[in-house]
């Protein structure tokens, strides 16, 4: 999500919310507005609630994964599984007839293909990967990336550490394509290519959304 500028600190409510929305796209009007939230119950209310206010983009991110840098203390009990909180988003959604709306990315320790089939068929349209790429450059979870003293050189401005930085871009693409082929097999295993299915009978359900909203207005 953005960094909001004063007077936008804090975010209270869904109305403050929408006048940070607003702000940003008077700032620039074709902006991609992405809004992000942990999955834990009810979120689904509060992503209608963003959908309305004017996002582009809703992130359901779960419990697990990011990048290391907060502390331990900060990520025990905090959040759900991303699945239950992007079923419960897609679901709402629907039944309030905002779907068509946004676009919904999920996120938190996307870790092989299996993982982005789940989250296609919970509704998902982009996801989110951070944790695994992290490790392929290199990181091995020290959990000190605020304090500049990174052993690995990933999160450090010291020079003397960045020396030890041995990642390369073409690790993280080789990740990315045993994602690729992952989720291949599993398609064909399935004997059709059901991840396009999904994709597409996504779409389908969103223009259908769309022209019943529109016979509704007519």
């Amino acid at each position: 999500m953005p960094i909001s500028p004063p007077p936008h600190h804090d975010i209270y409510s869904i109305e403050d919310l929408a006048q940070l929305i607003y702000d940003l796209k008077c700032a620039n009007k074709n902006a991609r507005i992405s809004v992000k939230l942990v999955s834990e119950a009810g979120v689904g209310t509060v992503a209608a609630g963003v959908a309305k206010a004017g996002a582009g983009v809703i992130l359901i991110s779960g419990y697990d994964g990011g990048t290391g840098a907060a502390p331990l203390s900060s990520i025990h009990n905090a959040g759900l599984p991303w699945e239950l909180g992007l079923a419960e988003t897609h679901q709402t959604l629907i039944a309030n007839g905002l779907r068509n709306k946004v676009v919904i990315e999920t996120d938190g320790k996307l870790m092989s293909g299996r993982d982005v089939a789940i989250a296609a068929i919970l509704g998902a349209e982009e996801f989110g990967f951070a944790t695994a790429p992290l490790i392929t450059m290199g990181c091995v979870m020290m959990r000190v990336c605020q304090s500049d003293t990174c052993p690995m050189g990933v999160a450090t401005q010291n020079p003397e550490l960045r020396k030890k930085f041995r990642g390369k871009p073409e690790y993280v693409e080789n990740f990315m394509k045993f994602i690729a082929t992952e989720l291949r097999v599993l398609m064909s295993w399935w004997e059709e290519p059901i991840f396009l299915r999904l994709r597409i009978r996504l779409r389908l359900l969103i223009l259908s959304l769309i022209y019943q909203e529109f016979l509704c207005r007519i």
